[in-house]
């Protein structure tokens, strides 16, 4: 019994004198990802007789199945309503189908939630106006590839509705889309950003005729063309700026 409450008391002494370090030092903390959404250890909690992390994750929806904006910040009115359920523009008899993936996806014409007492068809217009920014992340992959579609208002006109890849504030890549509620797939070749921090930011600036953007499911993939998977992405920040969102991984 004296050997294994010495045991016990060495471990702790060793897990609380690393776990000091790690909090002191700012060495990096990884944790796993599952296939939708990204985990991190945010910070040190105080815990006698010694430091631990706190459990609670920090998340990132890249296809917004969580029914949510987990992980992305939202300027104006545009985003309220977002992300919308189902193939709403089928429901009000657009004619052009969403080709969304999953159930959840940005339409920013639309205002349907599947939430009780609402209808599938609502819309909110193009009135609305506003960003949608990702939490940062690092390239790791060759190309970034996600649906896009919607208004044909590029970044280059004063009141754009696009989706851009940004580095320190700065439009790196950008699209728009085609005048169409129907989504395409679209790549950027990101192979000379590989090791910088980015965010993907989509804009909504424009009330006028196509005056929304819309998107899903964002990916990096390597040099073959296949996607990164999600349950290989890690904490790569203790301290809230880089959790896990596209991984400290390398591509194939």
């Amino acid at each position: 019994m004296k050997k294994l409450i010495n045991a016990g008391l060495i471990f702790l002494v060793v897990f609380g004198s690393l776990t000091f370090f790690l909090s002191i030092f700012g060495v990096d903390v990884m944790q796993k990802g599952n296939e939708s959404e990204a985990a991190m250890w945010p910070g040190p909690v105080i815990y006698l007789p010694t430091l631990i992390y706190n459990a609670a994750p920090v998340k990132f929806t890249h296809d917004f199945e969580t029914g949510d904006l987990t992980g992305w910040t939202k300027t104006g009115t545009s985003f309220d309503f977002q992300p919308t359920f189902g193939d709403n523009p089928t429901a009000r008899a657009r004619g052009q189908p969403s080709q969304h993936q999953g159930d959840w996806w940005i339409g920013c014409y639309e205002k349907f939630q599947n939430k009780k007492g609402e209808v599938a068809g609502a819309i909110q217009g193009d009135g609305p106006l506003g960003t949608l920014t990702s939490i940062e992340f690092k390239i790791v992959g060759d190309t970034i590839n996600f649906l896009v579609g919607a208004g044909n208002h590029p970044w280059e006109l004063p009141q754009p509705t696009c989706v851009n890849l940004e580095i320190n504030g700065k439009m790196e890549l950008t699209v728009a889309g085609k005048d169409t509620e129907t989504m395409i797939r679209h790549e950027w070749d990101v192979s000379d950003l590989k090791g910088k921090r980015a965010v993907i930011k989509v804009y909504d600036e424009n009330s006028g005729g196509w005056g929304h953007p819309n998107c899903d499911d964002f990916w990096q993939a390597d040099k073959n063309g296949k996607n990164i998977s999600w349950d290989r992405l890690w904490a790569v920040d203790s301290f809230g700026k880089l959790p896990a969102t596209f991984g400290e991984i390398k591509s194939k």
